[in-house]
């Protein structure tokens, strides 16, 4: 039997060595954050709450398709976590008073009955979604999980704190063998069945035994978390609400200026946030569900990223100093400086100038000029030069990742729409890209064609600028240099992108754009050659310098002559537009085209015709159209405006699958693996049973299900076609 004492004093123990350990381990834990690169992240407090509530604590991500059962699963497990602490707080107390119980939460208070009740049958909900856990992981071994010793060790350690604390309950019924009331329905039973017969002075050892196990439970578990991939039960709240706040297709400007370094070479050249994300990685694998590079199996998988980078800030921490001087005599008391008056900031040290979370801190303040890593939140904290130079680089021979796997990217971003805590993959991606082009000119071969056609001729072929309005030269198109005050004249500026001018098939669409307008009677015009490149596949590709000359170049074209309202056929010409070219002064109401269509049919503007198709239509959703702006019904109003019933296939909308072509993908060779938009023509045709039409809303897209369909041999049955083809079928067609 414990003795009165015991009970106290080894509940001391156990508390006392857990937390000091816990601290201990933690200090190495927040060593690589301490001197990571500066992001401010707690801007605009109200907005970053009310999203910790909708996706932190009400889960809001995990029910999502195409993993419901197991997000209802984890939905449990956190319930009851959450409900569990105030069990633990109490059993704390028990260790020292008997009759301890939190405030308001006694068996007689109303508020105490409530919360027994909940807690109760809480713990059997998340002995359920445990269950379930152990069933995808050991029986059904879920693909996207890693089978590891790990995570069935976390998931009995979670039953241990459940059931621990059913049986203080249990054995305090036991103690009073009194009736079972009806706000313990789960440990009175426990009760009733294996405890009631027992002497008051065996329950109260059993009840005392339960409070010392459960502490000792946690504590362990406490003390497990920092070590392992369920650090995210610590630091996955947090990364939540330090969640990025610009869009999604939206990425951070660097300083060209004032810097001489650019991008993420080692370490301590991510942003604190950035190595937050992959302490709170779950390694859940719900990255992988519909990423084309893990799908098609090239040497990228966003968890296995996370994990390698987590694992070497781990080994790294313990080569870092913990500077507690330093930290308690700087930390908070550095004010963000003002924005310039253009909204950017500057980071001399990477040249990161702003990455949309307001105010950024004084570069001077931060910059180490021997090593250029910077300290995250105290001025003065950098990594010593000789640790920086030993640090090994994250990219390449000798480092912690492969050149292939940072260049597989598309930057479809699934991985980041999929995540549960927001971790932000692509923006991670391709600053490890920039440095590999602005500082080492590292890059694929063929990357380096289109850039110089970007630079030469504004655009990826590199043929003649001169020749970019050839595609209309028998349309009466108005040029904007030929209309005085053009921006007063035309309502619209068709921004008709380098596909659209250049490519043979594009020039098909953009000729049915233009009928779409007319028909319509929308006053609009065309840049011509004064139009360049919106540069996003250089800047997806890395090449920042690059594409801020080509994004200048534009904005200055649009806002010398006035335009406020703006047509694209390409998303990503859309996505640029509007969601990048703000950072250097551009603002714009930019609409695509199945937006137009979709609005001119709706305000009776445009009536097109039924459209008669002997075979079906699917409709393939482009990623920075559905996933990256959210614009996936559009496109499908204009093909039901044509009386076409689109067959869905299984990954649609913001669930769509990529083409492989973006993030500058559309430019390199594809030899790894098998081709991204084979897969997507697979399951295009098991849609329309291999024979129909593939509708699509942009170029690349465009390019890639065509080229898909001929290399599956299915040319004869298949066929791909933009919307705005499909919508002109069904307009009078006048010569």
């Amino acid at each position: 039997m414990l003795r009165p004492l015991m009970a106290p004093l080894l509940a001391t123990v156990l508390i006392l060595a857990g937390l000091t350990v816990f601290l201990w381990t933690i200090s190495y834990r927040i060593r690589p954050l301490l001197f990571a690169r500066p992001d401010v992240r707690w801007d605009e407090p109200a907005t970053r709450t009310e999203k910790l509530l909708e996706y932190g604590f009400a889960q809001k991500r995990m029910p999502a398709k195409p993993e419901r059962p197991a997000g209802m699963a984890h939905i449990w497990i956190f319930v009851a976590f959450i409900v569990a602490q105030l069990g633990t707080l109490t059993s704390f107390g028990l260790a020292y008073d008997a009759n301890f119980h939190l405030p308001f939460l006694t068996h007689e208070a109303r508020l105490g009955q409530v919360y027994l009740l909940t807690k109760d049958v809480i713990d059997v909900l998340g002995s359920l979604g445990c269950a379930a856990f152990l069933y995808f992981r050991v029986i059904q071994k879920k693909e996207r999980m890693t089978l590891s010793w790990e995570g069935v060790f976390i998931l009995f350690m979670i039953l241990g704190v459940l059931w621990t604390d059913v049986l203080i309950d249990a054995a305090a019924l036991a103690k009073s063998a009194g009736e079972v009331p009806w706000y313990l329905p789960v440990s009175g039973r426990v009760a009733e069945w294996f405890l009631y017969g027992m002497s008051p002075g065996a329950a109260t050892t059993l009840m005392t035994a339960g409070v010392l196990l459960h502490i000792a439970i946690v504590m362990a578990f406490l003390n497990f978390l920092p070590i392992g991939k369920h650090f995210h039960i610590i630091t996955g709240l947090p990364t939540v609400f330090f969640q990025r706040l610009t869009p999604m297709g939206q990425l951070s400007k660097l300083d060209l200026e004032h810097t001489e370094k650019f991008g993420v070479a080692k370490l301590t050249d991510l942003s604190w946030k950035e190595i937050l994300d992959t302490y709170s990685c779950t390694e859940c694998g719900r990255c992988q569900t519909y990423c084309p590079t893990y799908d098609t199996g090239k040497p990228l998988t966003h968890k296995e990223v996370n994990r390698a980078i987590r694992h070497h800030a781990q080994q790294a921490a313990a080569a870092f100093p913990l500077p507690l001087a330093v930290l308690a005599q700087h930390l908070n008391r550095i004010k963000p400086m003002p924005a310039p008056a253009n909204g950017h900031g500057a980071h001399a040290a990477d040249g990161h100038a702003d990455d949309g979370h307001g105010a950024e801190e004084p570069a001077a303040a931060h910059s180490d000029p021997a090593t250029g890593s910077e300290g995250a939140f105290a001025q003065g904290l950098q990594i010593p030069a000789e640790l920086y130079e030993k640090l090994p680089p994250l990219v390449g021979e000798g480092g912690i990742l492969p050149d292939e796997t940072i260049w597989a990217c598309t930057t479809c971003g699934w991985c980041e729409q999929a995540c549960p805590v927001f971790i932000e993959q692509i923006p991670r991606i391709v600053d490890m890209r920039r440095h590999l082009v602005l500082m080492e000119s590292r890059f694929p071969e063929e990357a380096a064609r289109v850039f110089k056609g970007m630079e030469g001729q504004g655009n990826p072929w590199g043929m003649g600028s001169n020749r970019r309005a050839e595609w209309c030269a028998d349309l009466d198109v108005p040029l904007a240099a030929n209309v005085a005050h053009a921006a007063r004249e035309f309502e619209w500026l068709f921004f008709v992108g380098c596909a659209g001018s250049f490519d043979e098939r594009q020039k098909k669409v953009s000729r049915a754009i233009v009928q779409i307008l007319k028909e319509a009677r929308v006053s609009f015009c065309i840049l011509g050659e004064e139009e360049t490149c919106n540069g996003d596949s250089a800047r997806r590709l890395g090449n920042e310098y690059l594409f801020q000359a080509l994004a200048q170049q534009n904005v200055d074209t649009l806002k010398r002559y006035g335009f406020k309202k703006i047509i694209t056929q390409c998303p990503h010409c859309f996505n640029t537009l509007a969601n990048e070219y703000p950072q250097f002064d551009g603002h714009f109401k930019v609409l695509h085209h199945s937006e137009v269509i979709a609005q001119l049919v709706s305000e009776g503007k445009l009536r097109p015709g039924q459209v008669e198709l002997s075979e079906p239509v699917t409709f393939h959703d482009s990623c920075y159209l559905a996933r990256h702006n959210g614009i996936s019904e559009a496109p499908r109003q204009a093909l039901i405006s044509l009386g076409i019933r689109v067959k869905e296939m299984e990954r649609n909308r913001t669930e769509t699958f990529c083409c492989g072509a973006g993030g500058g993908r559309m430019w390199l060779e594809e030899t790894i693996g098998q081709r991204i938009n084979q897969n997507r023509i697979e399951e295009a045709a098991r849609t329309i049973g291999e024979q129909g039409t593939v509708a699509t809303s942009c170029p690349f897209c465009l390019t890639m299900i065509k080229d898909g369909i001929s290399e599956t041999g299915r040319g004869e049955r298949m066929q791909a076609m933009d919307i705005a083809e499909l919508v002109a079928l069904g307009l009078p067609q006048r010569t």
